[in-house]
């Protein structure tokens, strides 16, 4: 107990730096700011507190987005992390970039499509560096491109060799004996944590539940074969069950919460803080039998895609913003922070621009790994139209009356037509094939 409440303690201190440290005008002479894009997997966004969860899971997210911009409505691309994060590196949507599974085969990023790093680095000479945490973001798949050190811990058979603190501490051990200080930076880093099995290191292990209290559902439960279990009804999981898992999950989300706090702290005690934006993403989300299913690469209901979206930092503005926003919008907007052109070829937008009008826009969803046929999920504003065209009748959802997705409707003739229209474009990646057995154990 000593121990949490310690490292409670460090989380609320964390706030105050933030708030001193990220907000304000630019007080460095640099023309560009260091660009920390934080990618969060497994991100529920409604299990964050600033989005008012009962449970005061991130503080120190909570600050940031007190200090800067949080969107309360972000739709991610797809419902698992290798398309979803080719999304995010690419600024495509899933269907141009061609990046997920299909007929049991894995396809990564096309070398030929531009991504972040490579173009931050070209545009406007920033040093980058990238720490990843799960196989589907290795050099097989493509996420080196751009980046000048590259460092994934994840690989076939195991999801993860680091948790929250261990990548904190891999990254700040390189920013002290590589970081170039005549260069600004863009890094990129991972935390795998809050995916299954959800096993939170001491003292936050039993911060809202027993680890230990089911012979079930606890820290070893999780394995894909687990999951497809529950799926497949070949064993249930009563509410209390729900709730030691559901307990577990978000102490993943507080642990890594901390390390973000420390991340920040040791950037402020380097003295580069007020030079540095965040931009903070999830990947996906998670189901907790929502819709009768566990986990994500399944469905594409709200749960899996809504994730959360916060940029805080040098002259970010602070506010809260309900727009409808996407995961192809980060490469673009992390292009406008570092004052560089937006391609004409992207899907998305810069969302921090006062250039870019705030219009209704289809934002779609796709690839799903546990489940056929694949779908596609379009969203116009507070309507989601969930389908395959070619094999599944599309429903429609009203978010605003029914944010929980209970009751379809019949979609009308202009929203089935977005639908078709998504599965109709030609892609503008053609990535190869990734050789990979299709044993992933923890890993989607």
């Amino acid at each position: 107990m000593k121990n949490l409440t310690c490292a409670l303690l460090f989380v609320l201190i964390i706030p105050v730096l933030i708030v001193s440290g990220c907000g304000g005008g630019d007080t460095f002479s640099s023309r560009y700011p260091d660009i920390v894009l934080l990618l969060i997997d497994t991100a529920r966004a409604d299990h964050l507190s600033i989005n008012g969860y009962y449970r005061e899971t991130t503080p120190v997210l909570d600050s940031l987005a007190s200090s800067g911009t949080i969107w309360t409505r972000v739709q991610a691309q797809s419902s698992w992390t290798l398309p979803a994060m080719t999304t995010i590196m690419t600024g495509l949507s899933q269907r141009s970039h061609g990046a997920g599974y299909y007929n049991d085969t894995f396809y990564g990023i096309d070398t030929a499509l531009p991504t972040v790093p490579l173009m931050i680095k070209r545009g406007a000479g920033y040093q980058t560096a990238a720490f990843f945490n799960v196989v589907f973001m290795n050099k097989d798949f493509g996420f080196h491109q751009g980046f000048d050190h590259f460092d994934c811990q994840g690989f076939p058979g195991k999801a993860s060799l680091r948790n929250a603190e261990e990548t904190v501490n891999d990254f700040l051990e390189w920013y002290d004996a590589y970081r170039d200080p005549t260069k600004p930076l863009f890094s990129a880093v991972h935390f795998f944590d809050p995916h299954l099995p959800y096993s939170p290191p001491p003292p936050w292990d039993t911060l809202y539940s027993d680890p230990k209290s089911d012979n079930v559902f606890n820290i070893f439960w999780g394995r894909r074969n687990d999951v497809l279990d529950l799926n497949q009804g070949l064993v249930e999981m009563n509410s209390t069950q729900l709730e030691i898992m559901v307990g577990l999950y978000d102490a993943e989300l507080a642990f890594m919460d901390s390390q973000i706090g420390r991340l920040i702290s040791e950037l402020e005690a380097r003295g580069t803080l007020q030079n540095t934006v965040f931009v903070i993403v999830g990947d996906h989300g998670e189901e907790f039998l929502d819709h009768g299913g566990f986990g994500h690469g399944h469905t594409l209901y709200q749960e899996i895609l809504n994730v959360p979206l916060i940029i805080s930092g040098r002259n970010i503005p602070i506010g809260l913003n309900d727009e409808v926003v996407a995961q192809v919008d980060i490469l673009p907007t992390i292009l406008g922070i570092s004052g560089l052109d937006i391609p004409i070829w992207v899907d998305g937008k810069d969302i921090l621009s006062t250039d870019s009008p705030r219009t209704t826009r289809y934002i779609t969803s796709s690839n799903l790994i546990w489940a056929t046929p694949d779908m596609a999920a379009v969203r116009l504003d507070n309507m989601v139209v969930i389908g395959n065209p070619q094999e599944v009748s599309p429903v429609l959802y009203d978010l605003r009356n029914d944010p929980d997705e209970r009751n379809p409707l019949v979609p009308g003739r202009e929203t089935i037509d977005q639908l078709y229209y998504y599965w109709s474009l030609p892609p503008k990646g053609h990535p190869a094939s990734v050789p990979f057995a299709h044993n992933m154990g923890r890993m989607l």
